[in-house]
């Protein structure tokens, strides 16, 4: 029996480093600068007199993201983290989208050693300048992502996120935004 205890640990000694290996590789802190391309959605209700009115707008900005990983077993990770837009989503007429941020998870299955395919889920918020009105929204983010390392710690990013606006409601009305973001960046992992 103790022949058989030693056999088993000097096993299992020999493959711990091994059984992680994987998804170790995006284990830790990372940061990342990216260029977005939002794609956002505004409706306007009213309801006296009834009227609606709704307006799209595609704009770019750049943002950075802070995020951790966490090994958990050969292939899953599970990352968290925050976004932060650098710069406002001009959607015309003086309208403003600005002070963008997003908290989330981000469950993934490492497809090889450099390789990461993953799912976000999180909240978003941002302020709004519309002129003579400013207010702020929050919402939920929804997205995918592949992660791709190039050397030991740098890596690419694609991802695409959508994030839907609880409604601002108005003493005559409400307004409901939606944003379509795909972004690409350059990170690096500590």
């Amino acid at each position: 029996m103790k022949k058989y205890v030693i056999a088993t640990a000097v096993a299992a000694a020999a493959f711990a480093p091994q059984a992680f290996a994987q998804a170790k590789n995006f284990e830790g802190f990372s940061v990342l600068g990216a260029v977005n391309v939002n794609s956002t959605k505004a409706e306007v209700t009213v309801t006296t007199p009834a009227a609606t009115a709704s307006d799209s707008k595609t704009t770019t900005n750049v943002g950075v993201q802070a995020e951790y990983g966490w090994a958990l077993g050969n292939d899953f990770v599970l990352g968290a983290g925050v976004t932060v837009g650098l710069s406002d989503l001009d959607l015309g007429s003086g309208a403003k989208i600005k002070n963008t941020v997003g908290l989330y998870v981000a469950p993934g299955f490492a497809v090889s050693k450099d390789s990461l395919v993953y799912a976000k889920l999180g909240s978003t918020s941002a302020s709004v300048d519309i002129p003579g009105l400013s207010f702020d929204v929050s919402g939920m983010a929804y997205g995918i992502g592949f992660r791709s390392f190039t050397s030991k710690n740098v890596f690419f990013q694609g991802e695409y996120t959508y994030n839907k606006y609880d409604d601002k409601n108005f003493v005559n009305g409400k307004i409901t935004a939606t944003t379509g973001v795909l972004s690409l960046g350059v990170g690096y992992k500590f």
